[in-house]
């Protein structure tokens, strides 16, 4: 082989190394989401989240390998396990002997979309768990605080923290190690139920509809909102039903790549909502016979019994619910959006 050539190898040896850890954000944020495919680590991590308003926190003992991960949390009060096995959540209930499949969540809902409408950009270097750390910021494109922040470990890309905010800015979930150890191995039973468990299955996935077929099963006229948030494209229509009266519902869902906006729709019964304007709701969490609703995010609210105002809205922190009276629909609009954006969405529709 002749000299140059060999300086030329040489010279790739070198700089490849640098260039593969600096991959562009983007890249680096989806590496992320399946570093525990290549890796086997444990530790421990520090993890909140806020509900309806209030912070909650937990501490949780980590184990991850083979693409799945387990975490053991514990509170003052209670503890309970969480397994993602790249296919579902199974959440575990030592003191009932139970599992229960969620639905397993994704930091975007479409990678495509998430890159048209969010910028992921570059925002330093730290240690955390003492370890190098990349942060990545992913933030609108047409400006606004970032949705997520993410310390990207150097070596496995595996996120050694991450925290998500909301419209306004405000810290809304969020999980920092403050230990990790990379390389011990795990045994496969770890992110197994345990034999005797009882295990309740995840309901049938939803049939996505069109417009013309939700009318046709809920017998009215399923109404297209005028106007949605720049960036939102429809996911699809679902049927639904609601709290205890099992109130049937259309929803039409709607995505910007990393938020999910739904808006529901049912016929008005007379009588409902003919007073004041603008009320707002009481309390949060589940009502008696009320609107409630949950989406699989760790809880649900409730606007109560159908009063006499025209409008209410229920800020959780993570994510807005307003009920809007129309002419002849009653108008349900979830998200993470402004309070003027929501009812801009919801009267829209009339």
């Amino acid at each position: 082989m002749r000299p140059y050539a060999i300086s030329f190898l040489l010279l790739l040896l070198v700089f490849a190394r640098p260039c593969l850890a600096d991959s562009t954000p983007w890249q680096a944020v989806w590496d992320s989401e399946t570093a525990t495919e290549k890796i086997t680590m444990s530790g421990r991590a520090n993890v909140m989240t806020v509900n309806d308003g209030r912070s909650l926190s937990a501490t949780a003992a980590v184990t991850a390998a083979r693409g799945k991960i387990r975490f053991d949390y514990q509170t003052f009060r209670r503890r309970w396990s969480l397994i993602d096995d790249g296919t579902h959540l199974i959440q575990l209930h030592p003191d009932r002997k139970t599992a229960l499949l969620l639905e397993r969540p994704t930091l975007a809902v479409d990678r495509t979309l998430a890159e048209r409408n969010y910028l992921a950009r570059e925002a330093g270097e730290e240690t955390a768990a003492g370890r190098r750390a990349r942060i990545i910021e992913i933030a609108p494109r047409d400006g606004g605080p970032p949705v997520y922040r993410l310390w990207l470990d150097r070596e496995t890309r595996f996120a050694l923290k991450r925290e998500r905010y909301n419209v306004e800015g405000r810290l809304t979930s969020g999980t920092e190690y403050a230990e990790v150890k990379f390389g011990p191995a795990v045994a496969p039973e770890v992110f197994a139920v345990p034999q005797g468990w009882v295990t309740r299955q995840p309901v049938d996935r939803e049939a996505k509809l069109s417009l013309s077929q939700l009318g046709a099963r809920l017998g009215f006229a399923i109404r297209s909102p005028n106007y949605v948030p720049p960036g939102y494209v429809l996911l699809g229509g679902y049927e639904q039903e609601w709290g205890r009266r099992r109130l049937r519902m259309a929803e039409l869902r709607y995505t910007d790549g990393l938020r999910v906006l739904s808006i529901f729709q049912r016929e008005r019964m007379g009588g409902e909502g003919m007073g004041r304007h603008g009320g707002r709701g009481r309390g949060h969490g589940r009502g008696r016979g009320g609107e409630d609703h949950d989406r699989g995010r760790g809880g649900g609210f409730s606007f109560g019994p159908p009063g006499r105002e025209e409008m209410t809205l229920i800020d959780r922190g993570t994510e807005k619910a307003l009920r809007y009276f129309g002419r002849e629909t009653v108008v349900v609009v979830v998200g993470d959006l402004t309070a003027e954006e929501i009812v801009r969405i919801a009267k829209s529709i009339d």
